[in-house]
């Protein structure tokens, strides 16, 4: 059948206006196109932060030795026995000394977060060092050392799944890695809070929203790690390596801290004695205006001070520091090594 001329001349018309316009055309639906997508990914973002202010939200705030206590007796009248564990603490790095600033627990139901500020540490044993309490962590050395060595509490009844990583030869072993990898979950970065001021209160929403979800996937993450150890036949290796980890003394020889200092191990025994007169100095200052060790002296100088007592006069302190304050620390300095 033709087509008529009527329906050829529309056709016609059709093809002339599309022509004329196509650009037009083009121009408007690649705009919409734009649009859509940054809508999208604008209610996507919106989706991630109400996902992420509900789960900072949705949490036990304990602050105080009562509520600590309260919320142990609620724990062992339900009948659990299972937590998983962290914790947060100041290492050197704002303040002097080792100090535990934050416990994150989940309990598989709760989400808790714990202010060892207001709580003893005789208290805190309560939960750390119950056995009849299994604690799911990861990577738990440091944690067991921070514990016994600031506050003497030692973790008892310590479930790690770290060991289990060597094991089971994952390519990425740090915790983030681990989750993304076997749960699909992406987390914040740790590197962003390496070096967070965890002493500081109130604790920023993203800090906490970070620190709970280091303990959230420690569940779900445990029963896909054991199904692979069993099948595996790894099992009792993990066990024993957990068993070797606890049984590890954790408590620090008093030669340690000079130990970690670079360059110490190689000193001359009456070298060590100036040396470890002039650390000492250094934790005196640090200790007494709360400040990092590092702050008042470099590593590095400690060693350049030993070597070359004269290297006193050409150090260079930190601004915050007065005249009066560090011709003191010149003095001190002077003086032991002149008796060493």
């Amino acid at each position: 059948m033709g087509i008529s001329l009527i329906e050829a001349d529309a056709t016609h018309r059709l093809i002339r206006l599309y022509i004329r316009y196509k650009f037009t055309i083009v121009k408007y639906c690649r705009t919409i196109v734009i649009l859509l997508t940054f809508l999208f990914m604008r209610f996507c973002s919106f989706v991630t932060l109400i996902v992420k202010l509900t789960s900072v939200m949705d949490y036990i705030n304990i602050k105080n030795e009562v509520d600590f206590r309260s919320y142990l007796k609620k724990f062992r009248e339900k009948g659990f026995h299972v937590i998983a564990l962290d914790i947060e603490a100041e290492c050197n790095c704002h303040a002097y000394g080792e100090k535990l600033c934050l416990v994150q627990v989940f309990d598989g139901v709760n989400s808790v977060i714990i202010d060892p500020f207001g709580i003893s540490n005789e208290a805190l044993k309560l939960l750390f060092e119950d056995p009849n309490i299994l604690k799911i962590m990861y990577d738990a050395g440091s944690d067991l050392s921070l514990m016994k060595n600031s506050a003497d509490i030692e973790i008892k009844s310590i479930f790690d799944l770290r060991p289990a990583t060597e094991l089971l030869n994952y390519e990425k072993k740090d915790l983030h890695s681990v989750i993304a990898f076997e749960l699909g979950i992406v987390l914040e970065k740790k590197r962003k809070y390496q070096r967070y001021n965890w002493t500081q209160r109130p604790i920023d929403g993203d800090a906490i929203y970070y620190a709970i979800n280091d303990v959230t996937h420690l569940f779900a993450l445990k029963d896909i790690i054991l199904a692979k150890l069993f099948a595996k036949k790894l099992f009792e290796l993990f066990i024993l390596k957990n068993l070797q980890v606890q049984s590890k003394d954790y408590t620090r020889a008093p030669e340690d801290k000079y130990r970690k200092i670079s360059g110490y191990s190689r000193l001359q025994d009456d070298k060590k004695a100036v040396f470890r007169k002039v650390f000492d100095i250094r934790e005196k200052y640090a200790k007494r205006y709360n400040i990092p060790a590092h702050n008042v002296i470099q590593k590095s100088d400690l060693i350049n001070i030993v070597k070359k007592p004269k290297f006193i006069n050409e150090m260079k302190f930190t601004k915050r520091f007065g005249p009066d304050l560090v011709k003191g620390i010149q003095h001190d300095l002077k003086t032991a090594v002149r008796t060493a």
